[in-house]
């Protein structure tokens, strides 16, 4: 389990990570991400780890039963020593690789399954 804290000090607890989605058993609505990403500390409740990040980005905030949500945040990406937003360009392009790369997997352990 996870617990995200904004810069607002709000908290987003029981969060379980799938992937790069963390995905909360609470509807989040994206107005709770806007402005509110400049500083974000994320704890892994298992370890006790703990990560500080600054600017974030919300890269997706989706439902699939009007009940949970499934949010992706990015970190800041440096480009020669500049500290950017990631574009979004860049992030669907890794996006579709990550997700060739599980369906590769996925058909590889299909196929060893089936031996």
């Amino acid at each position: 389990m996870y617990t995200i804290i904004l810069e607002d000090k709000r908290k987003l607890e029981n969060l379980t990570l799938n992937g790069n989605n963390y995905i909360s058993p609470k509807l989040i609505e994206d107005t709770v991400f806007e402005n509110n990403l400049g500083k974000v500390t994320i704890i892994n409740n298992e370890d006790g780890q703990k990560e500080i990040f600054e600017n974030m980005t919300l890269i997706q905030n989706v439902s699939y039963d009007g009940k949970s949500s499934y949010f992706v945040l990015a970190k800041e990406v440096v480009v020669d020593d500049e500290t950017v937003d990631p574009p979004e360009s860049y992030l669907m392009e890794r996006i579709m690789t990550l997700e060739k790369e599980v369906e590769e997997l996925r058909a590889l352990v299909l196929d060893t399954g089936q031996k």
